[in-house]
């Protein structure tokens, strides 16, 4: 009789118990989802929600495997960013960097040394009145276009003499210039028109007329320099009532082709 008590008096205080715990239990299930929302129809683990900025709502991340199937995620290294297209194209296409980015605005600083030869005094390595000589140029142009530049050079040459004497210039010329090119390569072509002081066997002829055409050929070593080479052809008329010789007027003709270096600013 007194074993059918206590057993019975066991059997009150575990259902009391059971009592106690359930609404604790459903709390939690409200709080935290019941198994079935961890887990998916074949007992795997599952993100439970996410929050969705737009809909001020819970999404489940039905699309994310497991995080027990670690077969399923691939390690993360930077090969991730591309696909097998991009990266194929990196392989065939290398990267190389091109310095003909002259913009409009964009401003150069020119100089130039080389050889001037007269064309219309005779032959100057034989008997020609005039011998070879020098040329030299400093400039500023200013692109008003990606192509297109205008500015100004000043120069000075001298050419020997069979007298003896030496013929000397200092032209001021006017320029425009266009420049296409190609990868590093520029091709600029000028046209100018200017004013000469021209001195001879102690005589002055000022101010002289000069007319310049001019093409080059440059390499852009870096962004800010470039070398290469350029050829002219000069016509420089005196008029003989300036020079009171007579009436009739004498043209200068003159081809260079010189060493020059650019700065671009």
């Amino acid at each position: 009789m007194k074993r059918a008590f206590i057993c019975t008096t066991c059997l009150l205080t575990c259902l009391t118990g059971l009592s106690a715990v359930q609404p604790f239990t459903e709390k939690g299930h409200d709080l935290y989802g019941s198994y079935e929302d961890y887990h998916d129809r074949h007992g795997n683990y599952i993100e439970p929600y996410a929050y969705d900025y737009d809909d001020d709502d819970y999404d489940d991340y039905d699309d994310y495997d497991s995080y027990d199937d670690d077969e399923d995620y691939e390690e993360d290294d930077d090969d991730g960013y591309y696909d097998d297209e991009q990266k194929e194209h990196e392989r065939n296409k290398q990267v190389s960097y091109v310095f003909n980015s002259t913009r409009a605005g964009d401003q150069q600083l020119k100089i130039t040394v080389g050889l001037g030869v007269p064309l219309s005094f005779g032959n100057p390595l034989e008997d020609g009145k005039m011998k070879l000589g020098g040329y030299g140029t400093f400039g500023y142009h200013f692109f008003l276009t990606d192509w297109f530049a205008v500015g100004a050079d000043i120069g000075f040459g001298f050419n020997p003499t069979i007298a003896g004497h030496t013929f000397n210039h200092v032209p001021t010329i006017a320029t425009a210039t266009l420049q296409p090119s190609i990868g590093n390569f520029e091709f600029p072509i000028s046209v100018g028109i200017g004013a000469a002081w021209e001195t001879y066997n102690g005589e002055t002829y000022w101010p002289g007329l000069i007319m310049v055409g001019e093409v080059g050929a440059r390499y852009k070593i870096t962004q800010s320099w470039g070398v290469g080479l350029d050829a002219s052809y000069k016509m420089m008329p005196q008029f003989a009532r300036n020079w009171n010789t007579g009436k009739e007027t004498t043209t200068g003709t003159f081809f260079t082709i010189s060493a020059c270096a650019n700065y671009y600013f």
